[in-house]
């Protein structure tokens, strides 16, 4: 395991070794494309979704879908965009903890 890997790649690493050991021969990264999963894994499978829009509010939903969809692959192909709504993300994340009144466990 490399001195600079992130936690979740050390996560990755661990898990990945106790499944291992047990015996487990597929690990699946899960959906989303991500630069840890290229580097643990040379096998791609394409996802494809599939809507069926039956009825005019079907069709605007689907319309809707579609255009989140192209939304979000356009936001992760471009690594500055991406970087930065991570950051708010993170941002969002740490404010809402932190917003989180503390208990003494009474």
């Amino acid at each position: 395991m490399p001195r600079d890997a992130s936690p979740g790649e050390l996560l990755f690493y661990l898990i990945i070794r106790k499944c291992n050991a047990e015996g487990v021969t597929l690990f699946d990264f899960g959906i989303g494309d991500q630069a840890y999963k290229r580097s643990w894994c040379t096998v791609e499978t394409i996802q494809r979704d599939i809507v069926l829009p039956l009825t005019l509010r079907g069709r605007l939903a689907a319309s809707a879908h579609r255009a989140a969809v192209r939304l979000k692959a356009s936001i992760k192909k471009n690594k500055k965009a991406y970087a930065f709504l991570q950051q708010l993300r993170q941002r969002r994340q740490t404010s809402a903890v932190a917003a989180v009144p503390e208990t003494d466990g009474d």
